[in-house]
């Protein structure tokens, strides 16, 4: 194969899979600050370092703003906005109010540590975008299908980014957003912070959506390249030595995989776990107290809402539960060679014996939180947090906590 792919960054990844698929997408990470703007590859000069610091510096104060605006609109991402009014006619004094009754929570809880953790995801995730160097891998796969399955990974993405970005636009428009601290400022300032509210909102979640995006592509093609390599030793006569240090190349990969790129997809995925449930127990609460000038957001905007942040929590675990089937059914290729003999008719018995005690002991898993991922794990957890759900929700526990 004449191409080759950098396992260590997405370049690599859409490289070997299509150039037409790495102009684009690799534009993208430079956008959002993931990756130098400016010639990455190239004999940096001082100007372009500068270009290139100045903007990852306007991208942290915008997403330091955002954080901020979040806090002055009371806008919780598991939520929304505290409350939807019936009229926007209302006083200043009302405004003032309603805002300091609307706004209820833990401040620490729903603001300061998920900030804190997105923040903190987003510069580990910089940073390994950033200090990677080139380590070139040779993968023979069949393009066109890696290619078709990679496109839906970014594409859907994508949707995910306009699906909140419709739902956030959504939500300001139909509430009466109040800004803490500008009750009384000008009716242009006041709308100028909410469009900034929009935009930095909108800019968290293409950033997160980038980096858990960039982790579900490299274990689709990780899950590609060991399916290969079984086959590979199945259909063909190889070298018992060559097809072990392949596999070798791949547990190299994969414990990247596990201990670089992961740390960063699992706090995103720690916060957009939390609003998940947070906002599905809300969702479940049976009653809420109403007034004459405030109504619930039970609608099938917020129901929108928290099915978004249950997609992105749960595309990791599923991609790493996928990624280690594959690897799971590297133990059994041992066996299925030995019962194949036309394939392997020249290859001396002892080596093939080598081979079957060699995959019985392979001990390859994806991992997040440095917790092997597995489909049945998964699917208990996914069942367990069905039952609580429906428990709480047959139950008077949650109108109970949400009246106290």
């Amino acid at each position: 194969m004449e191409d080759s792919f950098d396992p260590y960054s997405i370049t690599g990844i859409l490289t070997v899979c299509k150039r037409e698929l790495l102009g684009p997408y690799m534009r993208f990470l430079s956008l959002v600050g993931l990756r130098p703007i400016i010639g990455e590859h190239s004999q940096w000069g001082c100007c372009v370092k500068w270009l290139n610091a100045m903007y990852s510096m306007q991208v942290v104060i915008f997403l330091l703003l955002g954080y901020c605006l979040q806090y002055m609109s009371c806008f919780r991402r598991d939520r929304g906005f505290g409350s939807m009014t019936s009229t926007h006619l209302h006083s200043k004094l009302h405004l003032k109010a309603m805002y300091e009754k609307s706004c209820t929570g833990s401040l620490s809880s729903s603001f300061i540590f998920p900030s804190l953790l997105h923040f903190t995801g987003y510069l580990y995730a910089s940073v390994v975008f950033r200090t990677n160097d080139d380590n070139q891998l040779p993968v023979l796969i069949e393009r066109r299908q890696i290619v078709k399955t990679l496109w839906t990974f970014v594409v859907g993405s994508f949707v995910w980014m306009l699906a909140t970005i419709g739902l956030v636009s959504y939500m300001m428009v139909e509430g009466d957003v109040t800004m803490k601290w500008f009750e009384d400022g000008p009716f242009q300032v006041q709308l100028t912070l909410k469009i900034l509210l929009v935009v930095c909102l909108i800019w968290h979640d293409i950033v997160q959506a980038s980096v858990i995006s960039n982790y579900c592509l490299q274990a689709q093609l990780l899950r590609s390249y060991v399916q290969f390599i079984r086959e590979k030793l199945l259909q063909q006569s190889i070298r018992p030595l060559q097809w072990i240090r392949d596999i070798e190349e791949f547990r190299k990969l994969l414990t990247y995989l596990n201990q670089e790129v992961a740390p960063s997809v699992c706090i995103f995925t720690l916060i957009n776990g939390t609003y998940a449930i947070s906002g599905t127990l809300w969702l479940l609460a049976a009653h809420y107290e109403l007034s004459n000038d405030i109504v619930p957001i039970y609608t099938g905007v917020n129901i929108a809402n928290v099915v978004l942040w249950w997609f992105i929590a749960a595309a990791p675990f599923v991609q790493a539960a996928r990624l280690t089937i594959a690897c799971n059914n590297m133990k059994t290729v041992g066996q299925e060679v030995i019962t194949r003999p036309f394939t392997h008719m020249n290859t001396p018995f002892q080596d093939l014996n080598s081979i079957l005690i060699y995959t019985a002991s392979l001990k390859i898993k994806a991992k997040l939180f440095n917790l092997p991922i597995s489909g049945k794990y998964v699917g208990i957890s996914f069942a367990l947090l069905s039952v609580l759900f429906l428990v709480l929700s047959q139950s008077n526990i949650l109108e109970i906590a949400f009246q106290s």
